[in-house]
């Protein structure tokens, strides 16, 4: 800042003697002033690094250029939170306030087990509203009623059959309502045909069940499966079955029925 001390200390000495002089030095000193106090570097509240700082850090630890979303304190007293962004996902790393130490780890409340970390990055991961109509456009079908989630899943996953085995009860007595969106991976050979003659043939939950199948091969449920991957590649989603909740948070892997009815508040 020793520029700025001394362009201030210029502006009050040096004087004119016409006034209309002395007016236009004083307006250009203050515009040269502004100029240069906007490459001073940001300083985040609290004593944390600034963006600036934790950007440089992780490309001098991991080789990498991130986007830095945000910095704030963590739930420990000393540590600073730093919110990256990279390939569409959020992650969490911390720092000490002098930025001397970066700590890519997870913090654990004892009193319940809870991890923090995990809690903060899945509700920065979280579905947006937005991001709900786009679910709402590529879901193949919906059963039961009642409160609303979404359910990914694949007609060749034998996870995916444990878990809708645990929603037919809970649909079949109108407590929930499940939209369904196919989503077929990679690695399951002819699964993504499955899928496209599942949509063309709107076979709905029994047809999904049963591994259901055909060659129809229909331009609407081809359309309908390849936006489905491209969105949730973006979205991160890489595997099934996976659960999203009203809030916008999502789980991968199956759940149990009282699980299930406990996150959505039924019990």
């Amino acid at each position: 800042m020793n520029e700025v001390y001394y362009l201030k200390q210029a502006a009050r000495s040096f004087r004119w003697a016409a006034p209309r002089r002395t007016l236009l030095i004083r307006g250009a000193s203050f515009f040269l002033l502004l100029f240069m106090l906007s490459f001073c570097e940001p300083v985040s509240a609290g004593g944390c690094p600034s963006a600036v700082v934790a950007k440089l850090m992780v490309k001098k630890v991991f080789n990498r250029d991130v986007n830095i979303v945000k910095i704030q304190h963590s739930p420990i007293a000393g540590l600073c939170q730093i919110q990256i962004k990279t390939d569409g996902k959020f992650q969490i790393i911390y720092t000490d306030a002098a930025g001397k130490y970066l700590i890519p780890a997870s913090i654990f409340r004892v009193s319940d087990k809870s991890n923090l970390t995990k809690e903060k990055i899945s509700w920065l991961n979280r579905f947006t509203p937005s991001q709900f109509k786009t679910l709402d456009s590529l879901t193949v079908f919906t059963a039961g009623a009642g409160k609303t989630i979404y359910f990914i899943t694949d007609p060749q996953c034998p996870y995916c059959k444990k878990a809708e085995s645990a929603l037919k009860p809970l649909i079949d007595a109108k407590i929930i309502k499940v939209k369904f969106i196919i989503f077929p991976m990679p690695f399951h050979k002819g699964s993504k045909e499955q899928s496209i003659s599942i949509v063309c043939d709107n076979k709905g939950l029994e047809g999904l069940m049963s591994q259901y199948r055909s060659r129809n091969q229909c331009q609407q449920g081809k359309d309908k499966i390849e936006k489905t991957i491209l969105f949730l590649k973006h979205k991160r989603v890489t595997g099934v079955p996976t659960y999203i909740f009203p809030d916008g948070l999502y789980h991968s892997g199956a759940i149990s029925e009282q699980e299930l009815k406990r996150r959505l508040g039924i019990i």
